[in-house]
């Protein structure tokens, strides 16, 4: 989930946060975005600070959950969430051997998947306040760290962000050092390891189906 309390110790998440840069720095790479990155328009703390102040607005207008309300927060999501990296990278090495048709397919089902586990936690926290930060990792690839200042304790939100067509897009999201996409990764290739690609679609499904039924889709 985005935003969830690790059991992991403090000591354990800095050393777990060494070995998240470096695996997202080698999982970017197979992003193979080429050439010299385009300036984007804003920064990449203001991509990440206006879009969560947009949901979470959203969140405070709109409490019942509603398909109008998803609507509009999936439309603010779509602006700097880059689900197709998101979803390449959880795949991992099989995602060229899909045809076009079934990368599109596994790239709905993964957003949906990701969108209402995102929303679903982030609406927890609509009414704490969020501080921001970011450092550069290399060129064209930036974090943002955002603090959300909960009265049990402080939880860490680390965006892992890439330039893409000149805007800045995230493609991982890391929770007091566990990171989101890794963590998929991890799953996805122990299904492919014992199953097929049509059992990976189903896992998907049934994940998409139990969160609708708790009202999250």
């Amino acid at each position: 989930m985005f935003v969830a309390r690790s059991q992991i110790g403090r000591s354990q998440i800095g050393l777990m946060g060494k070995r998240l840069v470096s695996g997202l720095l080698i999982l970017a790479v197979c992003l193979c975005l080429s050439g010299t990155p385009a300036i984007a328009a804003d920064s990449p703390q203001t991509v990440i600070q206006t879009g969560t102040d947009q949901i979470l607005q959203l969140l405070r207008q709109y409490p019942q959950d509603t398909a109008a309300r998803r609507q509009q927060v999936q439309a603010v999501v779509n602006k700097y969430f880059d689900f197709e990296a998101m979803t390449r990278l959880a795949i991992g090495r099989g995602w060229n051997s899909l045809s076009p048709a079934r990368q599109q397919e596994f790239t709905q089902e993964f957003t949906k998947l990701l969108f209402a586990s995102y929303i679903g936690d982030l609406e927890k926290y609509a009414r704490e306040r969020i501080s921001y930060g970011n450092r550069p990792v290399t060129q064209g690839y930036v974090v943002v760290q955002a603090l959300i200042h909960d009265p049990n304790g402080p939880i860490s939100l680390d965006y892992y962000l890439h330039l893409r067509d000149g805007n800045w897009k995230v493609y991982d999201v890391a929770v007091e050092g566990t990171s989101l996409v890794l963590n998929y990764r991890n799953q996805f290739e122990s299904i492919l390891a014992n199953g097929s690609f049509h059992d990976l679609s189903m896992m998907l499904r049934q994940r998409i189906a139990q969160l609708c039924a708790s009202g999250r889709c």
